[in-house]
């Protein structure tokens, strides 16, 4: 009986899958590696190399390196300066990011909630600023394996309103693996450019794999 809840969680994050996965304007994969390692004073250094494909998973899109550096001010609290440098078909891109993030976990839910100022450079074109705010719902199912749900809003920084450009949804799971390996694999659906008259809807199909030294 008690196996019941979770089987139902399942087919309703299944369901809304299959249903999300018809009828929008492309699918795209994202696939990353990635590691992390301890500092001192707090202190956490990042990296993630990811690739995407775009038109069905046929054609290249990005592949981007990222590195962040971390400070964990108190336990939950942390704060984040990530740089990105992006390849494209026909441009290279470059963002700088500030982000402060909590989280506040009661045994076996944790809730987190980030919020992060960007800007994005490209070559002769002006600065994008962008303010993403992303709400996480994590499920400790067991030692190894935590299903989560998150929400993320996009606003465009530095205009006449502020306007909202973008917006996604994600489910997914994370797996814990031996010698401090885990991966992730998730599920997105990203509506963009809302600001367009016709904005494209896309789903995205990811794997994550990272590695702590």
């Amino acid at each position: 009986m008690y196996k019941t809840p979770r089987l139902n969680i399942g087919f309703w994050l299944f369901f809304l899958f299959i249903q999300c996965s018809y009828g929008l304007d492309d699918n795209q994969s994202w696939t990353s590696i990635g590691f992390e390692t301890k500092l001192p004073y707090s202190l956490k250094l990042e990296f993630e190399q990811e690739l995407r494909l775009k038109d069905q998973l046929s054609t290249f899109n990005q592949t981007f390196s990222e590195v962040s550096l971390s400070y964990k001010v108190f336990d939950g609290l942390k704060i984040d300066i990530p740089y990105r440098y992006a390849i494209f078909e026909d441009k290279i891109k470059q963002r700088l990011s500030f982000s402060g993030s909590y989280k506040y976990s009661f045994k076996p839910i944790s809730l987190k909630y980030r919020t992060k100022f960007q800007r994005t450079y490209e070559k002769e074109k002006t600065p994008e600023d962008l303010i993403r705010n992303k709400f996480t719902f994590e499920y400790k199912l067991s030692k190894k394996i935590e299903p989560y749900v998150s929400g993320e809003l996009f606003h465009l920084f530095n205009t006449d309103n502020d306007q909202l450009d973008e917006y996604r949804v994600s489910f997914g799971f994370a797996v814990d693996l031996p010698r401090k390996n885990s991966i992730k694999i998730f599920y997105m659906y990203k509506k963009e450019d809302i600001i367009k008259s016709s904005p494209d809807e896309i789903n995205v199909f990811g794997l994550a794999y990272s590695f702590k030294i």
